[in-house]
């Protein structure tokens, strides 16, 4: 037994304790809660209060964590896949991390408190660390710390973040400041670079972190002349110019995947990157891990003169990790620099209890059993202070919301276990702005719009939310106006918002596929704790990567695709644990070499096949393969022939019990394409989806089909977040077979898709402000059928005819006027005739606007031309885009 763990710990590893139950194997069906009080003062050191432990069993301390979890009692053991081989965990995370019973189960976690040591004569010390104060960084650097001294995590790392230029990892709680660290990297570098240009590149998992960093660091440092940007998913064509001025560019993996696949385009600005911050690198564990691992290995790979710091909790291979930044650009076999903390370093303490349920149903039945058992959890636990919910599903999350909003409601406003907001909110999203409306107004009389209901204190947030929705929400939760956040696990990647109680409601969740459990991570992330990235995903995602890698130029041939290979976690992970990547463990270096050569052959190999990779002296992209990267289409999409089969919708799949709904949408008028055989494939359904957004189809107002209407949207929602780009990768590929038809019907599809109504309809209206469906409708029985016939007509008929007052009309005619409006001349300047010879013809085509003032943004987008000539057997003559 290890000789620090206390009496406690002692009783829990040996089982001596007949109250706790802890039994082996793997989590099943169930809810998980969590409580978390919020968090020491900022101003204070970490360790600078001791707090009294709390007796196995009673109510928590006065700063306590608890983390409440609710599981089937039937839950069925089997052994957890793990990637632990030759690491030492601290017993404290592995043994308390899974606790299981036959009935409910109550766990409290006993830690030692933190303690800060503080004489006359000498300098603080805090866990036998001496404690830095910000007097040592110059003045221009100390308003970015608003406290005084730093913490003994901050203090141990000062050195080797702010002293040197080295690649830093570190593994630290949550809560232990881990972010001063990052901006104490950026304060060596301004140190550094004092009259020369240079960019910091911040890269955090989720759009949300990436907006709440870019919120903070915008104030912090604009008084040093550093601006932010960010560089998201959410980022429109208005705030690009702004990333190209910025200092600190904040971005995502994916972001900034798609930036470096394209960097001779991007050459000033690579070599602008000094110093690359990866927040919350656990990721590396998730599928999503292996485009934060091309990332860093291109970078790696386009330059040797970039630092990394690299932050998440508790990594058990830290090591590994490291090794693969290496320590700088000059020095890449050694490892980089590294600290670990462990839980003793958490500003408070993390109380944890799991309570079980019997599951006799199936999985989406018993989140509605888990469900109904959040009040008693709350009533027990919550202390009447900020709670989170994490849900299995987005659907989950908003009908978790309603039921509690109700819940709440339906109180004694003296008996409700949050406060009654006292400011409403102005959110966009339907169904958060109505969240338990139908039972609210019942209930509360003093709740007089659906904003009021929204902020009766219960919110969700998932990833389909529109992004102000979100910020609304967050800083709702942060000013005391929204207590309870449903949620699904992205939120509990990194952002910081102050959340006393959290509960896991299920230990299952969505995945491509069906319902998992989640993994040892996400649990850990969701309670606070730690991340682990004990496997590396890249090798899911190797082919695609690999092509891009290919059209980069950084792989050319056999030798320089291992070497490439070489410098990504994958193969320090091969060389840890082969057997998990099905390599014998006799093979040492030389096998795992043999094992990257089959790789590669394998996948280059099935690029030739398909047409996108071309052999020679050097292997180069083709033109398909050159789309494929540009735009960021899987491999197994490039090789089918039909949009709603793509890869990119897996996640999107027919239920039976939707039938009924689809069959019902296949009957609308704006269906130009109407299915005429039995709905049974998925990609029905996606075509349907698609043509009823764009032929503004409302979804059905009878009562059966209501159920599905939260389904409907999250698969709409991913449908078009990836259709766009597949249709441009289309038109691109057609460009290349000379096919003018299918280059033709791809470019109206995009502008389909852009103003989400079909093109050359009278729908086209729609995308004038405050012009909606049913607008249009009236417009086209006053014989009012495009944007030209509105500009022209009088601001007294538009009044007229959609019922509005003055000066409704001439407001209406001035935005149609704004519509980009093409003009186009062309004449033959000459031709060329000889025999045995195709007849060669000059054009000059003139391309302009009919506007008064030539647009360059509509509605927030830049305004790109096509010109296509084509000849009359439908072949492609001459294709280009104008800006």
């Amino acid at each position: 037994m290890d000789p620090e763990l206390d009496d406690f710990d002692r009783g829990v590893l040996q089982g001596s304790y007949p109250e706790y139950q802890w039994q082996s194997g793997r989590f099943g069906a169930g809810l998980g809660a969590a409580q978390q009080e919020s968090s020491l003062p900022h101003a204070l050191p970490l360790g600078l209060a001791e707090f009294p432990a709390t007796a196995t069993g009673s109510a928590p301390g006065p700063r306590a964590n608890r983390h409440v979890g609710l599981l089937p009692s039937s839950t069925a053991a089997s052994p957890a896949l793990s990637d632990l081989q030759g690491f030492r965990h601290d017993p404290r995370e592995t043994d308390r991390r899974r606790p299981y019973g036959t009935g409910p189960v109550a766990a409290t976690s006993s830690v030692k408190a933190n303690q800060q040591l503080v004489l006359g004569h000498a300098p603080p010390f805090a866990q036998g660390i001496r404690l830095i104060f910000t007097d040592e960084l110059p003045d221009r650097f100390r308003a970015i710390f608003p406290f005084n001294p730093f913490n003994a995590v901050q203090s141990r790392c000062f050195d080797v973040v702010y002293r040197s230029d080295d690649n830093f990892v570190l593994a630290a709680p949550t809560g232990s400041g881990k972010t001063a660290i990052l901006e104490l990297a950026i304060c060596r570098l301004l140190s550094a670079h004092v009259n020369s240009q240079f960019k910091i590149v911040y890269q955090a998992p989720t759009k949300a972190l990436c907006a709440e960093r870019q919120r903070d660091w915008e104030r912090k440092f604009a008084p040093l002349d550093l601006r932010c940007a960010e560089l998201t998913g959410d980022t429109d064509q208005t705030h690009l110019r702004s990333v190209q001025n910025a200092n600190i560019i904040i971005t995502t993996p994916e972001k900034w995947d798609s930036v470096t696949r394209r960097w001779k385009d991007h050459g000033k600005l690579m070599e602008l990157v000094k110093l690359f911050l990866i927040d919350e690198v656990h990721i590396l564990n998730d599928t999503r891990g292996a485009t934060l691992e091309a990332v860093v290995s291109r970078m790696k790979t386009v330059s040797c003169d970039v630092r990394f710091v690299a932050l998440s909790a508790t990594i058990p291979n830290l090591r590994d990790v490291a090794q693969w930044l290496g320590r700088n650009g000059s020095n890449t076999g050694l490892p980089a620099q590294q600290e670990r903390f462990g839980d003793d370093f958490r500003p408070v303490r993390l109380q944890k209890y799991v309570c079980g349920y019997k599951n006799n149903t199936n999985d989406f039945a018993f989140d509605k059993v888990c469900e109904s058992k959040l009040p008693e959890v709350i009533t027990k636990h919550s202390s009447r202070k900020p709670i989170m919910i994490f849900c299995c599903t987005r659907s989950s999350a908003i009908s978790t919301a309603k039921f509690l909003a109700y819940w709440g409601a339906a109180k004694d406003p003296r008996d409700r276990f949050w406060p009654i907001p006292t400011q409403s909110l102005s959110l966009h999203n339907q169904e958060l702005r109505s969240t338990s409306s139908n039972y609210l107004h019942r209930s509360l009389p003093y709740l007089t719009n659906a904003e009021d209901c929204a902020s009766a204190g219960v919110a969700f947030h998932h990833g389909g939310l529109d992004v102000n929705d979100r910020q609304i929400v967050e800083r709702g939760y942060l000013d005391g106006q929204i207590s309870v956040i449903c949620c699904t696990s992205t939120l509990a990647v990194g952002v910081n918002l102050p959340c006393h109680f959290v509960i896991i409601k299920n230990t299952m969740n969505w995945q491509p596929g069906g319902l998992r459990e989640y993994a040892d991570l996400e649990i850990m992330q969701m309670l606070g704790r730690a991340g682990r990235p004990q496997f590396d995903t890249l090798h899911l995602n190797l082919i695609e990567h690999l092509n891009a890698e290919i059209g980069l130029g950084s792989v050319h041939d056999m030798s320089s695709a291992k070497s490439w290979l070489k410098s990504t976690f994958l193969y320090v992970r091969l060389a840890q644990n082969p057997r998990y990547y099905e390599l014998d463990a006799e093979l040492y270096e030389t096998g795992i070499d043999r094992h990257l050569e089959h790789i590669c052959t394998k996948d280059i190999s099935l690029l030739q096949e398909a047409e996108l990779v071309r052999s020679g002296k050097r292997l180069r992209c083709s033109e398909y393969g050159d789309a494929m990267s540009r735009y960021y289409v899987r491999y197994e999409t490039m090789k089918l022939q039909c949009l709603a089969k793509a890869d990119e919708f897996k996640t999107v799949r027919l239920k039976a019990a939707e039938k009924s709904l689809y069959k019902e949408l296949n009957k609308g008028n704006g269906i130009r394409f109407p299915i005429n055989v039995d709905l049974a494939l998925t990609e029905q359904k996606i075509s349907l989806i698609i043509q009823a957004e764009l032929g503004c189809v409302e979804f059905p107002i009878e009562e059966q089909y209501q159920k599905h209407r939260q389904q409907y949207h999250q698969d709409k929602g991913i449908i078009f977040q990836n259709v766009n780009r597949l249709v441009r990768c289309i038109v691109d590929c057609s460009i290349q077979k000379s096919d003018s038809v299918a280059v033709k019907s791809g470019l109206e599809l995009v502008r389909s898709f852009a103003a989400r109504v079909w093109d050359g309809s009278p729908l086209q209206m729609k995308q004038i402000d405050q012009i909606g469906p049913v607008a249009v409708r009236k417009l086209v029985a006053a014989g009012i059928d495009d944007v030209d016939s509105l500009a022209s007509t009088e601001a007294h008929r538009i009044e007229m005819v959609l019922s509005r007052h003055p000066p409704f009309g001439s407001k209406i005619m001035a935005k149609a006027k704004e519509f980009p409006k093409l003009k186009i001349a062309a004449k033959i300047t000459g031709k060329t005739i000889k025999p045995g010879e195709p007849v060669r013809v000059k054009v000059k085509a003139e391309i302009g606007f009919e506007n008064e003032k030539s647009p360059t943004m509509f509605r927030g987008r830049l305004v790109f031309v096509c010109f296509v000539a084509e000849s009359s057997d439908g072949t492609l003559a001459e294709f280009g885009r104008i800006q």
